[in-house]
Parts: structure tokens; sequence; C-alpha cells
């Protein structure tokens, strides 16, 4: 064998592990965006869960408000059905837009009702409605530090997708760039 036929040899191996490399370096940092999708989709379920329990604490008391009670179960609904969709394609931006949206309404109507709670004698004092406005306070916390994992997550696998040689590599095997959640309450 010639030298030329080495070099070409050791050329080739050498692209070709760098491409197994840089794919599967793209597929462990796409799949840690949807571990850490599932992480945030845990603590927006932990969330539902205690609107829940509070909407049968509050409901009887605040029956007079029932507008408010009335916004929080339909925002409560709308962010279930766009979790779920989510749950389905948590690299898209449709999706995720759609549920940021629908947690900010949900937020938005669960403060309305907070605020009446805050304002009832009865349920001032109730023990359990403050033991899940607690949580439903902590849980808002996890939510926040979940969203910049996925966040951060995100910018590592479109850094790493953008870097050329690499984003030669990406395109060819349909790595495109994910959008990060702006805001979720």
């Amino acid at each position: 064998m010639t030298s030329g036929l080495w070099v070409l040899i050791a050329t080739s191996a050498i692209l070709v592990f760098w491409v197994v490399g840089a794919y599967n370096r793209l597929v462990r940092l796409k799949n840690a965006i949807g571990a850490a999708f599932g992480q945030l989709d845990e603590q927006l379920r932990r969330r539902h869960e205690l609107i829940v329990r509070l909407m049968a604490l509050v409901g009887a008391p605040l029956s007079q408000e029932s507008g408010a009670l009335e916004a929080l179960t339909a925002a409560g609904a709308q962010a279930r059905e766009a979790a779920e969709r989510a749950r389905a394609t948590p690299l898209l931006a449709g999706p995720l837009g759609a549920l940021a949206g629908a947690e900010q309404m949900l937020a938005a109507s669960l403060q309305r009702v907070l605020a009446l709670v805050e304002h009832h004698p009865e349920l001032q004092h109730d023990a359990a409605v403050r033991e899940i406005g607690e949580a439903l306070l902590e849980t808002r916390h996890r939510i926040g530090f979940a969203r910049l994992a996925y966040n951060d997550h995100v910018q590592a696998f479109n850094d790493a997708s953008a870097q050329f040689p690499t984003v030669v590599l990406a395109r060819v095997f349909g790595f495109f760039p994910v959008e990060p959640l702006v805001a979720l309450p």
C-alpha cells in the first residue's frame, strides 16, 4: 500500500469518527431538552393539581364569585390541553408558545381567586387553604427554575447545532434550532 492510500484511509476514518461523535452529541443535547421539559411538565402538573384542590376548598365559600371561579376552571382546562399538545412535541415553538400563553392566563385567573381568598375571613384562617397557597408559591418557584433549566439545554443544543462544521451535519440529519420558553408565570 502506498502512503497516499494510508492518508486517505486515515482521513476517512477521522471523518467518520467526527460525524458519529457530532451526531451523537446532537442527539444527547436534544434528549436533554426533552428531559428538561419533562421536569417542567411535572411542575406544571403539580400546579394544576393544587389548583383543583384549592377550587374544592374555596368553591362553596366563594360561590358568589362564580365568574372568577369559572374563569379559573376554564383557564385550567385550557392550560392542561396546551400541556398535552406540548408534551407530544416539546421541541416545537407553536405548542410551547400556546402552553406559555395558557399558563399566563391560568396564573392571572389564579391570582384573582387568591385575592378573593385573602379578603374572605373564613378562608384566611383555613389551614388547608393556607397550605395550598404556600405550595402554589413554592411550585411557582420550581416552575421558574425548571424553565431556566429547559432554556439552558435549548441554548446548549442551539449553540452546538449552529457551530461550523456541525451545522452542516445538523441540517442534513434534521436538527433544527429549538425556541426557548420566554416566560411561564
